[in-house]
C-alpha cells in the first residue's frame, strides 16, 4: 500500500535520512522504532508532504506521490497524528473535528461525527469543551478522531504515548486496535519500544537515519543483544 524506495532526507546540516527502503502492505500495523533524532519524524514528515525528500520515491496504492503537496495528501487517503498532538485549544472538540473533515462536502459531517464519536465517547460528551481544557490523554483521542474525520485508509501515528500516563496509554491504544479492527492500515512511531511490538504486526528498526533491522516482533524480540546496540539496554524510546 505504501512504500518509501531509497528515500535520503537533507537538512542544512546534512542527510538525516540515507535510502530508506520500507513496505507496509494493506491492513498491517506497522511500527518504525529507533531513539530520539533517528529520522522517524522526518520520515512521517516527508510522507505527509511537510518535508521534501532530497532523492528517492513515495508511492502510495502504485502511484508516485513523491513530493505532493500537504493540502492534498489528504485527498489522497493519508492522514497524519503528528507528535504533541497539535489540537487547536481555542476551538471546541467539535470545532476541532470539523477541521479535520475538509476532505468531504458537508453533506458528510454528520456521519463523520458519529463514527468518531462512537469510537471515543468523551469526545461526544466534551464536544461543546474547549479542547485545551482537555487532559493530555482526551487530546491525543482528539487528534486521532480529527484524523479519522477525512475518512482515510492509511493512518500515521507518531508518538501517540508521549507525555501519557500508563492508564491513559492503555485506552489510547485499545482504540487504535478498534481502528484497525475496522480495517485501517496503520504507521506507528513510537518511542516505547515494547509498547510498539506488543501492537504491531512488523516493525523498522532505525538507527543514525538508516534502517538497520525489519522483522516481527517475536523476530526483533529474540534479537535482544542486536536491539540494545541499537536502542540502548533497557530504554523505551
Amino acid at each position: 500500500m505504501l512504500e518509501l524506495h531509497d528515500l535520503t532526507i537533507r537538512y542544512d546540516a546534512g542527510d538525516v535520512v540515507r535510502d530508506v527502503n520500507m513496505t507496509i502492505r494493506q491492513g498491517e500495523i506497522v511500527g518504525l522504532i529507533g531513539s530520539n533524532g533517528a529520522g522517524k519524524t522526518s520520515i512521517m514528515k516527508t510522507i505527509s508532504g511537510l518535508v521534501k525528500p532530497r532523492s528517492g520515491r513515495i508511492l502510495f496504492a502504485g502511484q508516485d506521490i513523491t513530493g505532493t503537496a500537504p493540502s492534498a495528501v489528504p485527498r489522497l487517503g493519508i492522514s497524519h497524528v503528528p507528535e504533541g498532538r497539535r489540537i487547536f485549544g481555542d476551538l471546541t472538540v467539535e470545532e476541532n473535528l470539523l477541521v479535520g473533515a475538509y476532505r468531504h462536502g458537508r453533506g458528510t459531517h454528520a456521519a463523520e461525527l458519529e463514527r468518531v464519536y462512537g469510537l471515543f465517547p468523551i469526545l461526544a460528551e466534551r464536544r461543546k469543551q474547549r479542547a485545551g481544557n482537555m487532559s493530555g490523554g482526551e487530546q491525543q483521542m482528539l487528534a486521532i478522531g480529527r484524523a479519522l474525520m477525512a475518512r482515510p485508509s492509511f493512518l500515521i501515528l507518531d508518538e501517540p504515548s508521549l507525555g501519557l500516563a500508563p492508564l491513559v496509554i492503555r485506552s489510547v491504544f485499545q482504540m487504535i486496535r478498534e481502528i484497525h479492527r475496522e480495517g485501517m492500515t496503520i504507521l506507528l512511531v513510537e518511542q516505547n519500544v515494547e509498547l510498539a511490538l506488543r501492537h504491531v504486526d512488523r516493525s523498522y528498526v532505525i538507527q543514525s537515519g538508516e534502517i538497520v533491522l525489519e522483522g516481527t516482533p517475536e523476530e526483533l524480540r529474540a534479537r535482544e543483544g542486536i536491539m540494545d546496540a541499537y536502542l540502548g539496554t533497557g530504554e523505551k524510546h
